[in-house]
């Protein structure tokens, strides 16, 4: 996420490590209330009054705050906001491979007309659309409640068994604890830490991956694939 903070530290973490697969997660908005981010152009439709993206994409039951389908956004400047964050993102990162969408399965869901123009920018620029955004099915992996590692684990081994065979994605955030992770929330969404916390122990519990070896599931990147 290219607006965000720490894509310097991303990228010295990951350019030394050409086999991991990089993605731009194309951003339009900054849904958190104590960490903000701000586009990367000038793109007053896109902002709030202190320069900020706008909280939400589209409205949500029970959250007041204001979207960015209710405002008069401007298309061109969409369009080079995601040409800036393409351009600076593959100025970083060495090993980017495709691009993805932010808070929404892809933009076009959003406006047909953003489809067409991250078509045109992936062909520009000779990235991957996000074949998640193009119907490759998602794998769950465990309910969102509740935030506890010994049922998500028992949860995603049995979606594990369940898989027929074809290719599926998997889609999460984990994270490790620290002062930072456990003041990123907003309303309705307090308990971040232990979202993400208990999805990198999932992910690195022994039993999710014996059970992986045992149905011969073969892990790839968006690269492979």
């Amino acid at each position: 996420m290219m607006p965000c903070p720490w894509t310097s530290h991303a990228a010295t973490l990951l350019n030394p490590h050409r086999e991991i697969d990089v993605g731009i997660h194309l951003t339009l908005t900054s849904e958190w209330d104590a960490v903000k981010w701000r586009p990367l152009t000038q793109a007053a439709s896109l902002t709030d009054e202190l320069g900020n993206f706008l909280p939400l994409l589209t409205p949500r039951d029970g959250d007041s705050r204001r979207c960015l389908s209710e405002a008069n956004w401007s298309l061109d400047e969409v369009s080079n906001e995601f040409r800036a964050q393409i351009v600076i993102g593959l100025s970083m990162f060495k090993n980017v491979s495709h691009i993805s969408s932010h808070m929404i399965r892809h933009f076009k869901d959003f406006d047909p007309r953003l489809g067409d123009v991250i078509s045109d920018l992936c062909l520009e620029f000779g990235l991957d659309d996000d074949a998640f955004g193009h119907g490759l099915p998602r794998i769950e992996g465990y309910s969102k409640f509740p935030r506890e590692t010994g049922h998500r684990v028992e949860s995603f081994v049995q979606q594990l068994d369940e898989l027929g065979e074809g290719t599926y994605i998997f889609i999460d955030h984990p994270a490790v604890t620290s002062s930072e992770l456990s003041a990123t929330r907003h309303l309705g969404y307090e308990d971040v830490d232990d979202d993400r916390v208990t999805c990198l122990e999932t992910l690195r519990s022994s039993a999710v991956r014996e059970r992986i070896d045992q149905l011969g599931i073969q892990l790839i990147s968006y690269c492979d694939l």
